[in-house]
């Protein structure tokens, strides 16, 4: 049987599964460590624990999701925003060295596409456009190419999917990445000013200020879906990350602000909206699916 290990490396946690033929059999979470000695160190020993009872052969690897930007070529994580400990790391390279093992680099939210385009809720469509909405936002494009085989869209120079920096409010907040009005500014956990969590518990306690923070976060939504099916034209998009459990709260301010601004009547009327079937898990999931070789 095939094995192998997957990291979804996060702002504020790390997700750990181990795959057996594309089924989780064995999964943790950790705390995210605040520099990135501590973040190595805890990479290595958590796999260590997962593949403790599994002979070293037959594990495939190691996939890796992490924040973007990536320098592909030389596996480096460059410069991600929520993720300041992990500038110019050839990460990948590190945790290969240490685990004696295979290991591939792939943008995290591209891994969670991937993962919700092979076993999670893109598996019957072709084109599948994935956003995580957590402490910033992330998007990734997967598609069935020309021999049939799933394909992860990443542009010339490998950047493409920093859908969170698409800017939709030119004269809006500056952004930790430095620019203005960015799309995660106003549709991931940095919109809210108490944690969505929270503000989730009262929504449903109907308290008012609540659920008008979240219809305000749902129209920002789809303002920037809406920019997205107009360029892309996916038959699905797929939401996942901490804030897509608050789902029932936004999905009808989202979906009448695609329908305002998407162009096409074809693409307004057929295109799905799903949230995460794999949940937590899906990037990590994702990130060991790299190891079949879908880029």
């Amino acid at each position: 049987m095939k094995h192998s290990i997957g990291v979804d490396i996060g702002s504020t946690k790390i997700s750990f599964v181990l795959l057996e033929e594309k089924r989780v059999i064995l999964s943790q979470k950790i705390l995210t460590p605040k520099n990135k000695k501590e973040i190595i160190k805890s990479i290595k020993e958590n796999i260590d624990k997962l593949r403790k009872d599994i002979p070293k052969q037959k594990i495939e690897g190691v996939g890796i999701g992490v924040a973007g930007p990536l320098d592909e070529e030389r596996s480096i994580v460059l410069n991600p925003p929520n993720l300041k400990s992990l500038t110019n790391c050839p990460l990948a390279k590190i945790i290969g060295k240490n685990l004696g093992l295979k290991t591939k680099m792939e943008n995290d939210a591209k891994c969670f596409t991937l993962a919700e385009a092979i076993i999670g809720e893109g598996k019957r469509y072709d084109t599948v456009l994935g956003l995580t909405l957590g402490s910033g936002i992330g998007g990734g494009l997967v598609f069935k190419n020309a021999n049939g085989k799933w394909q992860i869209w990443k542009g010339v120079f490998g950047g493409a999917g920093e859908v969170g920096h698409m800017t939709i409010k030119f004269d809006g907040a500056k952004c930790t990445c430095g620019s203005i009005g960015c799309f995660e500014n106003y549709a991931s956990e940095k919109f809210f000013d108490i944690s969505p969590i929270e503000l989730e518990k009262r929504a449903k306690k109907g308290e008012k200020y609540a659920k008008t923070s979240y219809q305000e976060f749902g129209r920002n939504l789809g303002i920037g879906l809406a920019n997205l099916i107009n360029i892309l034209d996916p038959e699905i998009i797929v939401i996942g990350g901490g804030i897509a459990k608050a789902w029932p709260l936004f999905l009808n301010a989202t979906r009448n602000e695609i329908k305002k601004r998407v162009l096409s009547l074809h693409s307004k009327k057929s295109v799905k909206i799903k949230v995460s079937k794999l949940g937590d898990l899906a990037g990590a999931i994702g990130a060991a699916l790299l190891l079949e070789n879908y880029d």
